[in-house]
């Protein structure tokens, strides 16, 4: 890609996104059916433009060490990220739909793409790794080539592992063990919090 890479502060966008409320502790319930106690809600980032091109250079210091020719962007929390790369680095993006259209076209992938062309996939984060690997599917099953997904932070419950065992490379930004430690370290949660976050998930 034609713009340099910037150097990627870990800290600045740990902190940054602990203060738009996008790292939470508690008891949830994730998309894969388990409960965890933290949640990371990624999705507030379009709210907060700031945060969201932090994140942009964040995601753009992976993908230009990687060969594609589109970006495509997971339904739904894909998106808006894939949206912001796609204007950030003046690369096409795609998407596919939850399901097909039942008019007009009837297609199943939005945006213009040609048998044969390289994505790279884009995610908020991976837990179990479905999500992305739905995606992929998709893309694949319309002709596409798929080898790389990006995402901002690895739950590190799974997913990584689960795509490698298909053949796919993942690249993220952060750790959620990274993540916490810069938030402990920074005085915004307690070790004890930390400790029982780490042990819930077995880490």
């Amino acid at each position: 890609m034609s713009r340099m890479a910037q150097t990627l502060d870990p800290e600045q966008l740990a902190l940054t996104l602990h203060e738009i409320g996008a790292v939470r502790l508690g008891r949830f319930t994730l998309h894969s059916g388990r409960t965890s106690p933290i949640y990371l809600d990624l999705r507030l980032l379009v709210s907060y433009p700031e945060a969201l091109r932090l994140v942009t250079a964040a995601y753009r210091s992976k993908l230009e060490d990687l060969r594609f020719d589109l970006l495509a962007g997971t339904p739904l929390a894909g998106l808006p990220i894939g949206t912001a790369l796609c204007l950030d680095m003046n690369v096409p993006l795609i998407y596919p739909r939850p399901t097909a259209k039942s008019h007009g076209t009837g297609k199943q992938i939005e945006g213009k793409w040609d048998i044969g062309q390289k994505v790279a996939v884009v995610d908020d984060l991976i837990t179990s790794g479905d999500s992305l690997l739905q995606t992929i599917a998709f893309l694949k099953a319309a002709g596409l080539q798929v080898e790389d997904a990006v995402v901002l932070i690895d739950r590190e419950q799974g997913g990584r592992e689960t795509l490698q065992a298909q053949g796919y490379r993942l690249h993220s930004v952060v750790t959620l063990r990274e993540l916490l430690a810069i938030l402990e370290r920074k005085e915004k949660i307690t070790s004890a919090e930390r400790d029982q976050v780490l042990k819930a998930l077995g880490l």
